[in-house]
């Protein structure tokens, strides 16, 4: 079933919408492929990934090299388009926020939703809220606990689906559940939670931080221990929707920092950025 859709993926479809098919692209310059890729006959295949300057819509470009020893030839390209992420759309951080309730139910009613938001659904609270922090010992059994969607399993995600979201060999999530890898396989883990509007940085004292993206359903989040006790977390700022994971662990202990951010790729700090 399609998600119920969140302020963030109403902006992201009105920016889309308001560029149309006049996308501002740089100048498709097949002398500077950006990478290369294999082809089915095993041939290599050059490639570039323009987005738009104004709504993110990715353009697709393969060609084949040219042959050195060829004196004249015509290089054929092939282009295709791509819906960005969410996160890569710019300004729709900005766009979200502006967003009135007649444009948001409009879309709502586009997509079946037509009874509205849910009154079980945590409320969009980023105008006014503030940082939250939370300290809690969790007990850690086979280096695994979970940040889940209120009323879901760890059989959401544990054992990890071939289709899931990694970020290194720190978290793994799919739509409504994250796992994640603690420093320890057995015992007490000292957790810092920290869930804010916006993205608080990284902590670089920590060795190992990664970061990804996962959708919350309702709002309502549930830290989960394998061993089975489960603590509700304060609603999540904005409500239902996309938000930013990251973890950092040191040997004995680990901090969670969560907001609210349009879905993007995961990402692993390297030592060199810290």
């Amino acid at each position: 079933m399609m998600p119920f859709p969140s302020r963030d993926d109403v902006a992201m479809e009105m920016i889309i919408r308001a560029c149309g098919g006049a996308h501002d692209l740089p100048d498709n310059d097949l002398r500077q492929p950006a990478g290369t890729e294999t082809d089915a006959a095993g041939r290599t295949v050059n490639v570039r990934r323009d987005p738009c300057r104004r709504c993110g819509t990715v353009r697709l470009t393969r060609w084949r090299p040219p042959d050195p020893a060829a004196t004249s030839q015509i290089i054929a390209a092939i282009s295709t388009y791509e819906r960005p992420e969410p996160g890569d759309v710019p300004g729709i951080t900005e766009r979200a926020l502006r967003v009135t309730d007649e444009e948001y139910a409009a879309v709502i009613a586009e997509r079946g939703f037509s009874a509205g938001i849910p009154s079980c659904f945590a409320p969009d609270r980023r105008a006014t809220a503030t940082p939250e922090r939370l300290d809690v010992t969790l007990r850690v059994r086979a280096g695994q606990f979970a940040l889940l969607d209120r009323g879901r399993s760890l059989g959401e995600v544990l054992p990890v689906p071939p289709h899931a979201e990694s970020a290194g060999e720190l978290i793994d999530a799919v739509p409504g559940a994250a796992l994640l890898w603690a420093p320890i396989h057995d015992g007490d883990l000292p957790l810092t939670i920290l869930i804010c509007p916006a993205d608080p940085g990284p902590d670089r004292s920590y060795p190992r931080i990664a970061e990804l993206s996962c959708r919350y359903h309702s709002g309502h989040v549930t830290l989960g221990e394998v061993a089975g006790h489960a603590q509700d977390l304060p609603p999540l700022p904005a409500g239902h929707g996309d938000y930013r994971l990251r973890f950092h662990t040191t040997d004995t202990r680990a901090l969670l920092q969560i907001w609210n951010q349009p879905r993007t790729r995961p990402h692993v700090l390297p030592s060199a950025e810290r």
